[in-house]
């Protein structure tokens, strides 16, 4: 595993491997991540910048560091600025996730704090790859989520968060050919 995936694992979900010290809002000293990895600053710094998902954040002081969004970790209050989205959003699954959505009725957060959409199309699909299965994006209509009352927060890096979407709100499937 690399080290920002690794990174990732334990800021989003295990910061117990690691025993590293976690705040309400994920937050964990940049001192102590480098202690308990042996890495040096300038290649926290790299992996940081080089995330192709813009994942991590460093506080204002430089201090500390913690994962956008996608926490599992259940007493972690992830920092969202509530607004109105897009009137389109995208949620990147798979085929065989997708055929669980259409029974359960709803896009469900799993065992996160919410369900990830984004604003563009590419960001979807890059999150519908990841997975090795036929990977397919969903076209949700937000505009009509916030119109019947829906409220959507925004992480850091631009991932649009919500506790579910009920299938009524999925406009169309775009099967993506690898």
């Amino acid at each position: 595993m690399s080290k920002g995936h690794y990174l990732t694992y334990l800021l989003r979900h295990h910061p117990e491997d690691e025993d590293l010290d976690m705040d309400i809002h994920g937050y964990v000293k940049v001192d102590q991540l480098l202690d308990r990895l042996s890495l040096t600053k300038s290649q926290l710094d790299q992996i940081v910048a080089t995330d192709n998902k813009q994942r991590f954040k460093y506080s204002s002081d430089g201090l500390f560091i913690k994962a956008c969004q996608g926490h599992s970790i259940p007493w972690v209050i992830p920092e969202l600025t509530y607004k109105n989205p897009p009137n389109i959003l995208y949620h990147g699954t798979t085929h065989e996730a997708y055929q669980l959505i259409l029974e359960t009725g709803y896009i469900s957060k799993m065992e996160r704090h919410a369900v990830h959409m984004q604003a563009t199309m590419d960001k979807s699909i890059q999150s519908a790859t990841r997975w090795h299965k036929t990977p397919v994006v969903l076209e949700i209509d937000a505009y009509q989520m916030v119109q019947d009352g829906y409220e959507f927060g925004v992480s850091d890096n631009g991932v649009w968060c919500i506790e579910q979407v009920p299938v009524q709100y999925i406009k169309q499937e775009i099967f993506i050919k690898k």
